[in-house]
């Protein structure tokens, strides 16, 4: 059974330690984010042994995981705490869960073994961005080379999670509009995903207009309200593809990322409103009425008026909208559309053939 302190402070970490007395806590932390919140969480760690590990790249590479998990091994800890975004909670994921297992963590990592053992060591997730949702997922996004995985497991998913607007008041404006779109893109994903029931439908309808209601201003007039709504919000969304999983426009995102180094947010924010074309004139009569929920929520009656929300979102929200910057053109299409990570794919509504996938990636370039 999960913990949950949403907008309470940090102190429920200090109670948390205690009450699992734990004597030797294993951090990670990437070192920006340990230099912002380092006199905080000293305070509360100390006088226990704690171990920092930092040594880690943005999105999670598997040479990564094997480092920390080197680390974790030598360090012996009672408790491991993930301080930071979707990135640094999904290699503490990795990091607890694989280093319990008895066979090699690849083999893990691509599906070959399914002989998963439960960690005894309790892990934390105290997030620093609000819109991965990762502190509420069962599982962790790894790169082996530049291949994208999806290592899951019931036992991936934190024990505890410590989330409040104080821990997400330093992010920048830009990682701030990618991290909230991206969260909104995997909410309207979970709303027409084949796995959607009611209860990811109620988490993924609540994400949304808590986005929409409060992360432009969370970004140009922060307040503590407007920031508390954000962490509930990417809370939300965690718990919608935990059920659902997300869909196409994340499975081509991952693409635009390793390639065009288009940070992840801002690809999915790419991707969404051609994928969303896509499905609505090809879907059944049951895919179209979700989409026009998605309207509905979204206060828009149409494609076109729906892009034009879209667009002035992510300008709001200081993502730009031209995708020239990032030279990606329609004759790389191909490449994107062969990178599709084949679970996403799965959960989509609607089945897509390679030769519509390139037509979405153009129609991305077309519009963006």
């Amino acid at each position: 059974m999960q913990t949950i302190f949403l907008n309470q402070g940090i102190k429920p970490l200090s109670k948390v330690i205690s009450r699992l007395k734990a004597c030797r806590v294993f951090l990670v932390a990437s070192s920006d984010v340990f230099k912002i919140f380092k006199q905080e969480i000293q305070n509360i760690i100390l006088p226990r042994d704690f171990f920092l590990f930092e040594d880690f790249e943005v999105n999670p590479k598997y040479k990564d995981i094997l480092k920390g998990i080197d680390k974790y091994h030598k360090f012996k800890p009672d408790v491991v705490v993930a301080l930071g975004g979707g990135t640094t909670i999904d290699v503490a994921k990795a990091i607890n869960f694989l280093a319990y297992q008895s066979v090699s963590p690849e083999a893990l990592i691509v599906g070959k073994s399914k002989d998963f053992l439960e960690p005894s060591v309790p892990l934390i997730a105290m997030p620093t961005t609000a819109g991965t949702g990762s502190e509420e997922t069962s599982f962790s996004v790894v790169y082996i080379e530049n291949s994208k995985h999806s290592l899951t497991n019931h036992h991936l998913k934190p024990n505890i999670v410590i989330a409040d607007s104080s821990l997400i008041r330093s992010m920048p404006a830009y990682l701030a509009g990618c991290t909230g779109l991206d969260a909104l893109t995997q909410a309207v994903e979970s709303l027409w995903s084949r796995g959607n029931n009611t209860e990811s439908f109620e988490y993924a309808k609540s994400c949304i207009r808590l986005v929409l209601d409060n992360l432009e201003d969370s970004i140009n007039q922060p307040k503590k309200t407007n920031l508390e709504s954000m962490v509930v919000a990417a809370n939300l969304s965690g718990k919608a593809i935990n059920i659902t999983k997300t869909t196409v426009a994340h499975a081509l995102s991952y693409s635009l990322t390793s390639n065009f180094n288009i940070p992840h947010g801002h690809a999915v924010a790419f991707l969404l409103p051609p994928t969303l074309f896509a499905t609505f004139w090809k879907g059944n009569d049951e895919v179209r009425n979700r989409i026009n929920t998605i309207f509905e929520i979204f206060d828009v009656a149409s494609n076109e008026s729906f892009l034009i929300k879209w667009k002035s979102l992510m300008k709001n929200c200081a993502l730009g909208v031209d995708l020239k910057k990032y030279d990606v053109k329609n004759s790389d299409a191909d490449l994107i559309a062969s990178e599709v990570n084949p679970e996403r794919m799965s959960n989509h509504p609607v089945d897509f053939s390679s030769r519509e996938l390139r037509d979405i990636i153009g129609q991305m370039v077309d519009i963006f």
